[in-house]
């Protein structure tokens, strides 16, 4: 059906479940709000409730369709009072009588305090609404800025880290070439120590090859003599 042939009262119904159904979805979140739209019989049902808030089921940030369920909500409650807006009546809606109507003579357009009450708390879930959106762009800003953060400190830790590493093997390497350098110095004084004592033993097989010899050619000479001594007592 069109919205120009629907009638007041189908309007005011609406209007009044939106309102209803607006309290439920609320109550969790803005107990106050739901306070101040929930319809009381008297001073002991609002003290009640505001002493017995229903526990919320989930907490604010817990949902993000939260957000863009009340956004929607709020726009079908506003358009509903909008509808719900006593019209005017044919005969005064035509320019003539708007044109020949003056201020003085204008009569005041008689106003419900219930859609005063309605409109006040239509303002004020605007406002929860609106508070709502920039807590949630706010918590959204903070989350990027926050993992913007955290990959900067990530790549800061890897590079550190690639640093360090560099570092340890860089000092891992010195310590290899110290210890090779150390290695060949301790070779070579080795190998000087082998040659030294070679020569040592060399020279004292040299000397006692000698003195083998010196008393070998001794002997001969001794014997040698005796020989010769024995040879001329035959003769």
């Amino acid at each position: 059906p069109q919205l120009g042939s629907r009638s007041p009262f189908s309007v005011a119904s609406d209007h009044r479940y939106i309102t209803g159904h607006t309290i439920e979805i609320l109550a969790p979140v803005f107990a106050a709000a739901a306070i101040c739209l929930s319809p009381a019989s008297d001073g002991s049902d609002l003290e009640k409730t505001y002493r017995d808030p229903k526990p919320p089921p989930f907490t604010l940030y817990q949902s993000h369709h939260l957000l863009f369920y009340l956004i929607h909500h709020l726009k079908r409650f506003q358009f509903l009072l909008f509808m719900a807006a006593p019209p005017l009546p044919p005969w005064l809606s035509s320019p003539s009588v708007t044109l020949s109507l003056s201020p003085s003579t204008a009569a005041p357009s008689a106003s419900s305090p219930h859609l005063h009450i309605e409109k006040a708390a239509a303002f004020d879930l605007a406002e929860c609404c609106r508070d709502l959106e920039e807590k949630h762009s706010a918590l959204a800003a903070h989350k990027k800025e926050a993992a913007w953060h955290l990959r900067r400190v990530e790549k800061q830790l890897e590079a550190e880290k690639a640093c360090r590493r560099r570092e340890m093997i860089e000092e891992v390497e010195a310590k290899v070439r110290q210890l090779r350098e150390e290695q060949a110095v301790a070779l070579e004084r080795i190998d000087a120590e082998y040659k030294e004592q070679l020569m040592v033993l060399r020279r004292d097989a040299e000397a006692k090859e000698q003195k083998l010899v010196e008393q070998w050619a001794a002997k001969h000479a001794k014997v040698r003599r005796l020989m010769e001594q024995m040879g001329c007592c035959r003769r």
